[in-house]
């Protein structure tokens, strides 16, 4: 298990260290001093949270020097204590998550009865080292008006962020649901770079790197984005994102709420066309309650000061209907008769023309007439085909969560907490007559933390927490019937019962039918993980070395072809598509043998060491240094198979057989071993472990050092910098791929003069059976193989930092930064192998490799730039005013934004062999961005400035409103040429036309950019045109709430609220249409947000 990580030094550090939970936790710290400005050993500090009694106690150690490490957030009181001095008392501090607290003390000769209280507030500036984050309290947690409740929509509040900026992709056809639309690039990280973490334990799925619980807003304290050059405590991606759950306290406190949405209260979606569009019904329903205190039962346990509780459950109801135009082939059509279409229909055996372009009923397909049973007939009246299917679908998504935690202070030296959280998530999205998806979520994560005082000097902390994730993401047909075997398509094996539902059928000038090609996919993952730390406080060094041990299982089934794709096209066998479909002949056949299957597993290892040295009362000086083992997945059930590739060329016909790639199973033995497939007999296979049971070798290299310094010019200025090296994790989903390779990928392509794919033999090669396989097994030929380079390394980045922060009062501050990295060996799926050269002539006679289509998989050769100036402006609370304000310019470019088809960005770059060809701005890259929030209590009414008292007070007071307004630059768009032009399998890109810019003076919806800057690339080559030339739309949206609290009493009021998101109702445009041979290239048709939505709330806090 320890792998060439010696297991002595493992267990060496286990026993000595672990990860620091500051991840949860803040600190205060400072020094004692006499009034010459001499230290003072011995001096008694007690911290006392007064909202929950319990204290803890240190010593100044030889330096004065004392160091709380491990507090929860919230509000202190600290006392500091020398016999022959006067007390000192500071109340009221407030600490944050990830926070350091600087607080020092002078102390005046007397009597320690004596006791001087000191009054300021904690300080706005970070004095103490160089990392760039933000935190968000509770305050603009709950008040701001967040669409959906989603606090992850706050982190974009902060400088080096970038949001909602494109399609998820593949990650949202595999996985679906709200997390797979989660879109955060944080300081020029991926979407996946992102860490997050629930009360110091690890809550991010391996499949996307996403969210695994999303807590309800009122059950959280804070979170905090970590942006740039934090400790060594932290790794594991770019972004941080650690969210902190609130405890309870003394008293008994809670909330009950509901909040609803109704399409009668929101604006109409924007008109593109002359018809102004309709309201479809929307009902949404948020509700749910919070409840903390101390745990009392009378006679046995009095928890008040020692053990607490704070339980939270959210449901969520959604109910909406969408209205889609389709085109669908006429009610004539269907019986084959096809004279009111100018085409001419003819007979494939003959190549003559059908007498009256009508095809005779004795040669229609029985099974594609049993499959217009799922095939709509038209509903509108129209002069054509086009639009003449009006589709309601009906979508539901329901969701209940609950989370449960307990806190309890053993004694003055020991503090635990535990917290169990629960969710359950289903989602249906209608589509054309029993072609709907849905999307199943459940979660659980269950953690136990403790902290333990060694000494004056050391402090102990251990965590144990386990995570448990099931997501399945496929058809409304799963599990309930099987369309394929009712209509007699005549498939080698049955299909699974979880992937059941119709063939992805696309039919060339009609809406095709049948759900996409890119489901089931379902996850049953686990993770195990056990953190510890130990904090050492010595003169004027704080130093925290740890270990953080994961274990994770990743179980993942899935296809994407397992039921087949079929496509139907004008030029194959009558010259028009749908009736190529009504006579069974297939144009493309696409299938795999079953659902793959993987079994996952990967023992990761980290450790670190950081110092924190005071090396002047003005100057502190931090260092660390991490290190990273990520071992590659290992496949228990052994059915991994991935290629080994000894030339990459693109010379045609490589004649020497030592130079072709062999496929590799994991494990020894038989390789075809419950295979329901066989591979042509020129492919060459093997399972004899040579590649051991990884197929991948492990990177022992990664160490991450850190280094940062902030310097106090004055006591109101900091100047910080620092360098950084940090290690990402990349999807697990790329390795499942290396699953699939076991059920075969097989593509029959057809053409008009080799029509060899119909619907009662799809998989005629059109020269008899090449392996020789018996019924029930699948010959693949030429198969299309997903694999990775064996010698694939951790991907990193290098990031670099300058900053000022100036204290302009007690209560507010700016900060200016820049913030700069280059990102290294970054994973990019490309053609490993076997991409031929453009050509005309057949891709085989092209192909490097004949016997095989393409190798494609993941590389590190991506590679990524970053360059940013950050503005924050903080004003906290007070005077019933909080702002939050940022700014960023940025530019981030790379050669790949995403393992995974990104927006615009696509799965392959579109040459291979030039990866330089793909280097542009990145998909998130937004040149200027301005965010800014504020929360504002209007003084009037109880406990306020003016009117406290009186009627009138009560009905002009209890007023607060609340904003953010959010203007951005628009995102980069590649152009595609939506034809394979270069004719090599996967392509292409258009000409661009010299000299002819993109942009537009004033674009429009209907020509948002100089579609007269590209041309059709000439047949058998790649088009000149670039990635990323084309910026979309910007973004102007303002969200705006207001509430009214009514008192109850003193401690217990009803708040009304009031939202409205995108308050203005300005259209904020979509991306518009790029694909070069559209009839819509450059057209818009859709907006990013949607217009004007209402929002009201009710809620009571006691």
């Amino acid at each position: 298990m320890c792998g060439k990580v010696p297991c002595v030094v493992v267990v060496s550090l286990l026993l000595a260290a672990g990860l620091a939970s500051a991840q949860t936790f803040g600190q205060i710290t400072g020094r004692v001093l006499d009034a010459s400005g001499g230290v003072l050993p011995g001096a008694s500090i007690t911290v006392t949270n007064p909202q929950t009694g319990v204290a803890a106690t240190e010593e100044a150690n030889t330096a004065g020097v004392y160091v709380f490490p491990n507090l929860l957030p919230g509000t202190y009181n600290v006392k500091v204590e020398l016999q022959g001095f006067q007390s000192a008392v500071r109340n009221s501090v407030e600490l944050q998550t990830q926070q350091t607290v600087r607080l020092d003390f002078s102390l005046a000769i007397g009597t320690i009865e004596e006791t001087v209280e000191i009054v300021g507030s904690s300080p706005m500036i970070n004095t103490e080292d160089a990392a760039i984050g933000t935190v968000i309290d509770n305050r603009r947690i709950v008040d701001l008006p967040l669409n959906g409740r989603n606090f992850l929509q706050l982190v974009s509040l902060t400088p080096n962020v970038s949001a909602s900026f494109a399609d998820p992709g593949q990650s949202g056809t595999r996985q679906g649901g709200d997390r797979s639309a989660q879109q955060l690039s944080i300081s020029g990280g991926r979407r996946e770079w992102n860490y997050y973490t629930l009360d110091g334990m690890n809550n991010t799925d391996v499949n996307f790197n996403s969210y695994i619980l999303l807590p309800s807003i009122d059950a959280l304290q804070e979170f905090k984005i970590q942006s740039g050059i934090y400790s060594a405590e932290f790794g594991r991606g770019i972004g941080q994102v650690n969210v902190t759950t609130k405890s309870g306290t003394n008293a008994y406190h809670g909330t009950v709420w509901e909040f609803l949405r109704n399409n009668k209260l929101d604006a109409l979606p924007y008109a593109f066309g002359v018809d102004t569009p309709k309201s479809s019904p929307f009902r949404w329903n948020q509700f749910g309650f919070t409840l903390g205190g101390p745990v009392r039962i009378p006679h046995l346990i009095d928890g008040r000061n020692k053990l607490f509780f704070m339980g939270n459950y959210e449901g969520f109801r959604l109910r909406n209907q969408k209205e889609t135009l389709f085109s669908v082939p006429s009610a004539a059509m269907r019986r084959g008769d096809f004279s009111e279409r100018s085409a001419t229909i003819r007979d494939p055996l003959t190549n003559a023309p059908f007498p009256g372009n009508t095809i005779p009923v004795s040669r229609l397909s029985p099974i594609s007439l049993a499959l217009l049973d799922y095939y709509p007939l038209p509903n509108q009246p129209t002069l054509g085909l086009a639009n003449n299917f009006l589709a309601v679908n009906r979508n539901r998504t329901d969701k209940d969560q609950i989370n449960v935690r307990a806190d309890f202070t053993e004694s003055s030296k020991s503090s635990w907490y535990g917290r169990y959280g629960w969710t359950d998530e289903g989602q249906f999205t209608g589509g054309i007559r029993l072609n709907g998806g849905t999307v199943a979520t459940r979660a659980q994560q269950a953690l136990i933390d403790n902290t333990r005082v060694l000494s004056a000097s050391l402090v102990n902390e251990m965590r144990f927490g386990y995570n448990r994730f099931f997501n399945a993401a496929g058809t409304e047909l799963n599990n309930v019937m099987d369309p394929i075997a009712a209509v007699g398509i005549p498939l080698p094996t049955k299909v699974p019962p979880d992937a059941w539902g119709l063939p992805s059928i696309g039919i060339a000038g009609f809406s095709g039918f049948g759900p996409d090609s890119n489901s089931p996919y379902i996850n049953r993952n686990q993770n195990w993980q056990f953190t510890e730390n130990l904090s050492w406080n010595r003169g004027s060094h704080f130093v925290k070395t740890g270990a953080d041990l994961r274990l994770d299982h990743y179980n993942q089934d899935g296809n994407q072809f397992a039921r087949g794709s079929a496509g139907f096209n004008n030029n194959v066998a009558t010259g028009y598509g749908f009736a190529d479909f009504m006579i069974g002949y297939l144009g493309t056949w696409s299938y795999a043998s079953g659902l793959a299957v993987a079994r996952l597993t990967a023992f990761s290892q980290s450790y670190y060491i950081s110092d924190t040295w005071k090396l002047r009362p003005n100057l502190t000086i931090t260092s660390g240094l991490r290190y990273e083992f990520t071992p590659p997945w290992t496949d228990t059930s052994e059915r991994q198979i991935t290629a080994v590739i000894p030339l990459n060329t693109p010379q045609p016909q490589v004649a020497d057989l030592s130079l072709h790639p062999v496929l590799v199973r994991a494990g020894t033995g038989d390789f075809y071993e419950n295979a329901g497939i066989r591979f042509s007999p020129d492919i060459q296979v093997a399972r004899d472990g040579r590649l051991g049971d990884r197929l991948i070798k492990a990177d022992y290299t990664n160490f991450a050092p850190r280094f940062g310094a902030a310097w106090s010019v004055t006591p109101k200025t900091v100047l910080r910098t620092g360098v950084g090296r940090f290690f990402v994790q990349d999807i697990g989903n790329i390795a499942f791929d290396m699953n699939r390779n076991l059920q075969g990928r097989l593509t029959v392509q057809s053409t008009s003069t080799n029509l060899i794919s119909t619907w009662t033999d799809p998989f005629n090669f059109g020269g008899g059976n090449p392996c020789n396989t018996p019924a029930g097994v699948l010959c693949v030929a030429r198969p299309l193989v997903l694999t990775s380079n064996i010698d694939r390394k951790t991907p990193y980045v290098d990031e670099w930092e300058s900053s000022v922060q100036q204290e302009f009062t007690s209560n507010m501050a700016l900060e200016v930064s820049y913030l700069g990295s280059r990102g290294r060996r970054l994973q990019r799926w490309i053609n490993l192998a076997n991409q031929p050269v453009p050509g005309t002539s057949s891709i085989v006679s092209r192909s490097p490799f004949p016997e095989f289509g393409l190798f494609q998989g993941a590389a590190n050769v991506g590679y990524s730039r970053y360059n940013a100036l950050g503005l924050k402006v903080t004003r906290r609370y007070s005077n019933g005013l909080t702002v939050l304000g940022s700014y960023t310019y940025s530019k981030s470019t790379d050669n790949g934004s995403g393992i995974r088809t990104l927006g615009t960005d696509p799965l392959n770059p579109q040459n291979s062999y030039c990866l330089s060809c793909e280097d542009g701005p990145s998909v998130f890259d937004q040149r200027h961005r301005f965010v800014t929030s504020a929360v504002y209590d209007l003084p009037f009414g109880h406990g306020r400035k003016y009117l406290s008292e009186g009627v009138v007070g009560k009905v002009i007071g209890g007023w607060k409103l609340n904003s953010i307004v959010t203007i951005g630059s628009g995102f980069p768009l590649t152009v595609s040429a939506g034809e394979d032009t270069a004719n090599i399998g996967n392509c292409c890109r258009p000409d661009r036309v010299a000299g002819v810019s993109t942009a537009l003076d004033n674009p429009t919806v209907s020509r948002w950019f100089n579609t007269a800057a590209y041309s059709r690339a000439a047949a058998g080559a790649f088009g000149s045109a670039g990635r990323s030339e084309v910026i979309g739309p910007g973004i102007i949206n303002w969200d705006f709430s207001t509430s009214k609290e009514l008192q109850i009493s003193a401690t217990n009021y009803i708040q009304l609220r009031f939202e409205a998101f995108n308050f203005l109702n300005h259209p904020n445009w979509g991306d518009p249409n790029t694909t070069f041979n559209s009839v819509a290239f450059g057209t818009i048709n859709s907006t990013r947000t949607e217009m004007r939505q209402l929002q009201f709330g009710l809620k009571l806090i006691f």
